[in-house]
């Protein structure tokens, strides 16, 4: 639309210039060299003449002034010490690794831009030790550290203490931009009218997280034929758990025929106790919560939609060969398994599978709902400002933060995408559209994003796995629900008074 408008407005200006070529054209006895002379002016013009330049994801602007210029303020960022956080959120490595390498130089060129330099300190690589580091800080009350990089669910347990800048409060990031992850950050506040950590392209580990269901395409082929049911099924909103069953079903075959499931069978998925079962829950579309007139959220779990799933869980679990216990990366790579239900790095395991694979969003619970990418994304790390950070960089790190959340979406993500997904960032691929999908419904129930605080996340796999049938969701709520929604109705009030 835009070319076309360009287009258009174009001809109308070249309108007055033709008429006046004609009426020089008619006078050219007269003003002898003249028509000449109006064609070279002409062409001078349109030598001149900008192009237009295509907007695209490489150079999608943000909207940070051109002149931001902070003299060299080093801004000194806490982050969480794990392999993939120092690797994809934090550092990078100028090593030859594609992703690496637009991590390492996404930097240096904010850090050109602005001004700044960055000092990223490590700290502990734990899980369990990291956040602890992070409150003694913050309890301190120091302003050692201008920003925090962590696992966005702990930092949900920490905002609702008080220890962080409300994002909206602050200059230069732009959360209407595509590198941000909107519904995920709507989800992921106890009230919702404020942000006090992001997430966004910033910290791939978000993005790593995000449900990606691969397939074994041969295997696919064998049993049903062309691939292109599934993904016809994922364009037109028909692509369920209803009919992710059917296929698992369908391609059981007891392959030494002893007439009993077991680990050398073709199944439709395997499963072990924590991954799946929550994998799949995070990603029924269901949001397991509703929010009030202030933004606080009450659980909205025991109703049809979350008794259907708890029955559909178990069923997919323990009835019709569907699939069983066992490694679900390991039978996926043997060729024993037809779906590998992951998140987005699932994909560095497999690099060098001998077979050609597709990757899909989770189903939907069912054809009503939106898909919702949710499997592991709160455990990918956000970015926060402690309230005791140093007002005088204040500016500086709200800028970086919004450069280099922006950078990552321009460079690192399709880096991402060209490397370990093995699909080049393009609408003509089916598997990039699929990948398109995935990114752009990454998000996560509030349930998932309180569970350090609550223990709200593992609610389905607690309930089901391990069972005997399909009504022990409501049974385990029956018992525990009181307990939950204590426990939140606590946590806002102590929210509400705050100073």
């Amino acid at each position: 639309m835009k070319k076309l408008l360009s287009v258009l407005l174009a001809v109308l200006m070249a309108a007055p210039l033709l008429t006046a070529c004609g009426e020089n054209a008619e006078n050219s006895d007269q003003s002898g060299n003249a028509g000449a002379q109006n064609t070279a002016a002409s062409q001078t013009a349109e030598e001149q003449a900008p192009e237009e330049t295509e907007i695209t994801r490489a150079n999608y602007p943000d909207t940070l002034p051109d002149d931001l210029d902070f003299a060299g303020t080093q801004l000194d960022i806490f982050t969480f010490g794990s392999d993939n956080c120092q690797k994809y959120d934090a550092l990078g490595e100028l090593n030859g690794d594609v992703v690496l390498d637009a991590v390492y130089n996404r930097n240096i060129t904010v850090e050109d831009r602005l001004n700044v330099k960055f000092n990223f300190v490590a700290g502990s690589a734990d899980w369990g030790g990291f956040p602890g580091e992070v409150t003694q800080i913050l309890q301190a009350g120091t302003d050692d550290y201008d920003l925090i990089m962590e696992e966005s669910s702990q930092l949900f347990s920490q905002s609702i203490q008080g220890y962080y800048y409300d994002w909206l409060t602050l200059d230069n990031v732009n959360l209407e931009q595509p590198w941000w992850y909107s519904d995920l950050m709507e989800e992921s506040q106890l009230d919702n009218s404020k942000r006090f950590f992001l997430d966004g392209d910033i910290c791939l580990t978000v993005f790593f997280g995000a449900s990606a269901l691969y397939y074994n395409k041969p295997v696919f082929i064998d049993y049903f034929g062309d691939t292109n049911q599934l993904y016809d099924s994922v364009l037109d909103g028909t692509w369920t758990y209803d009919k992710f069953a059917d296929y698992c079903r369908q391609v059981y075959t007891d392959t030494n025929g002893n007439g009993e499931a077991d680990d050398g069978d073709i199944m439709g998925f395997r499963f072990e106790q924590w991954g799946i079962p929550n994998y799949m829950s995070m990603s029924t579309g269901l949001n397991y919560a509703v929010r009030d007139d202030e933004g606080f959220p009450s659980l909205d779990i025991y109703n049809d939609n979350g008794i259907r799933w708890g029955e559909t869980l178990y069923r997919l679990l323990y009835t019709d060969n569907i699939s069983m216990l066992g490694s679900k990366q390991d039978t996926f790579i043997q060729g024993k398994s037809l779906f590998y239900p992951g998140m987005f790095d699932t994909a560095m395991a497999l690099r060098d599978v001998d077979f050609d694979y597709g990757i899909l969003p989770y189903p939907k619970l069912d054809e009503s709902l939106d898909y919702l990418c949710g499997a592991a994304t709160a455990n990918g790390c956000g970015v926060a400002i402690p309230v005791s950070a140093n007002k005088s960089k204040m500016s500086a790190t709200t800028a970086a933060v919004e450069a280099l959340c922006a950078e990552s979406y321009r460079r690192v993500v399709p880096a991402w995408y060209d490397t370990a997904l093995k699909i080049k960032y393009s609408n003509a691929n089916i598997d990039s559209q699929m990948v398109d999908i995935i990114y752009d419904h990454i998000n996560s129930p509030f349930i998932m994003m309180a569970d350090k605080a609550l223990g709200t996340g593992s609610i389905y796999t607690n309930a089901v796995f391990g069972s005997s049938n399909e009504g022990a969701f409501a049974s385990w709520w029956a018992k525990n629900e009181k307990l939950l929604v204590k426990k939140l109705d606590k946590a806002i009030e102590s929210y509400k008074n705050l100073p």
